[in-house]
């Protein structure tokens, strides 16, 4: 999807805040910086708008790992054409049922149209798969898999991979980043796969940047087996997981809001389109200072997406958005204005992303109950209608003011001053 062209935005000293109405009951409204820093959310992006990712007044310093913070250089940068090498793979004890170029692309046809959508057509993965399925040199059993492997096996079986690949005539060469697919004979779930960036990993004479282990039985589900494919690429990119660790991948941080929590449900929260640089900072409405003012959204679905963002702390943030039933979204239970916290001091699984539920205690209300599992179901309808409003801690207040037209929200953003 190619997103629509509209003319350049103001110039930050024309005087203009294209997305931003001061309240005049506010003179000590918000000194929001510049208009690539501020809020342009009825607009679609300007025709020369760089993809800078995280950056500005409302950018929060990076954690340690895999974190919300800007996009780390040691992943994969989601831009443009990547190239992907995906790898399928069987085993003595597990010989392949499936024709490889068909297991290849129950995959990576998903992924293709995902990234495709989500991106707005700024990033397209270019996969090359190879031919045939490819003989581990050991037995399935021999290798022991499982949940959260230590990262030196899953490099054992990564260099296993490649040196086979390589042994087979597969070109191995100048990947961005590697998938190796089992077939769904293999006794293991998707929540088996897993991704991890190396540092100076060589392997069939070729250096592996990136590597996700993608796993999916018959009977699983084709909709969780695919989106668990787009998740650990994400993990390539520098996502953290949005579930609770803790508590068996339980998802009521997030609920199905990204796939990061529960993957196949819908598009990504903004802030990742922001963090991967599908969102320009013009696109941002950036929110530093104490006052009031007044942001239209768009939704993320959509190609003049944009977000409302409350800088709280060194690493800490509030982000109001949008969300609709189209696009990526097409099946989400309820829209609105989402509301959520963004913590890049916050481990990946342990709630880096909070969504705030509009509807606590609902289970889902009566369009949502039949989603499983239960707080997949509570969080179903979370987001804030027009009317609704929210005051965060500190005393940050978001109205949601109106709904206007083609799936755009109106909300009013209230900061206090530190001695209110």
């Amino acid at each position: 999807m190619t997103p629509r062209r509209t003319p350049k935005h103001p110039a930050p000293d024309s005087g203009a805040e294209p997305g931003i109405r001061r309240s005049p009951a506010h003179r000590r409204a918000l000194a929001v910086a510049t208009a690539l820093a501020t809020a342009c959310l009825t607009l679609a992006p300007a025709q020369v708008a760089s993809a800078e990712g995280i950056a500005g007044p409302c950018a929060i310093a990076p954690g340690s790992g895999t974190d919300e913070g800007p996009l780390n250089p040691a992943y994969v940068r989601p831009h443009g054409h990547k190239r992907a090498l995906m790898l399928m793979v069987d085993f003595s004890d597990h010989p392949a049922v499936t024709p490889a170029h068909e297991r290849a692309r129950f995959f990576s046809r998903y992924g293709d149209r995902f990234w495709d959508r989500a991106s707005f057509g700024k990033y397209r993965l270019d996969t090359d798969t190879s031919s045939d399925w490819i003989r581990m040199p050991r037995p399935w059993s021999s290798y022991g898999i499982t949940r959260g492997i230590p990262t030196g096996l899953m490099r054992g079986y990564v260099q296993d991979a490649l040196e086979a690949a390589r042994r087979q005539g597969t070109d191995v060469d100048s990947a961005d980043l590697v998938f190796i697919v089992a077939d769904s004979n293999l006794p293991a779930a998707p929540t088996v796969s897993q991704a991890h960036t190396f540092h100076g990993l060589r392997a069939a004479g070729t250096r592996v940047h990136g590597a996700a282990l993608v796993f999916g039985r018959a009977v699983d589900s084709p909709l969780w087996q695919r989106g668990n494919f787009v998740h650990e690429a994400h993990h390539l990119y520098g996502l953290p997981d949005l579930y609770n660790v803790a508590e068996n991948a339980s998802v009521e941080y997030v609920g199905g809001w990204d796939t990061m929590s529960m993957a196949g449900i819908s598009d990504l929260l903004g802030w990742h389109k922001w963090k991967f640089g599908w969102l320009s900072r013009s696109r941002v409405g950036c929110v530093t200072s104490s006052g009031t003012t007044e942001h239209t959204l768009s939704p993320v679905s959509s190609a003049d997406a944009g977000l409302a963002v409350i800088r709280t702390g060194r690493h800490r943030a509030i982000v109001a958005e949008a969300r609709t039933r189209s696009g990526l979204d097409r099946d989400i239970c309820a829209e609105g204005v989402l509301l959520y916290t963004v913590d890049s001091g916050r481990p990946t699984g342990e709630g880096p992303v909070r969504v705030v539920d509009s509807r606590p205690r609902s289970g889902g209300g009566a369009a949502c109950a039949d989603r499983l599992p239960t707080e997949l179901a509570e969080m179903s309808d979370a987001p804030f209608t027009p009317g609704e409003s929210h005051t965060f801690r500190g005393g940050i207040r978001i109205t949601i003011t109106e709904a206007t037209g083609h799936g755009r929200y109106g909300i009013r953003v209230q900061v206090p001053d530190e001695g209110d």
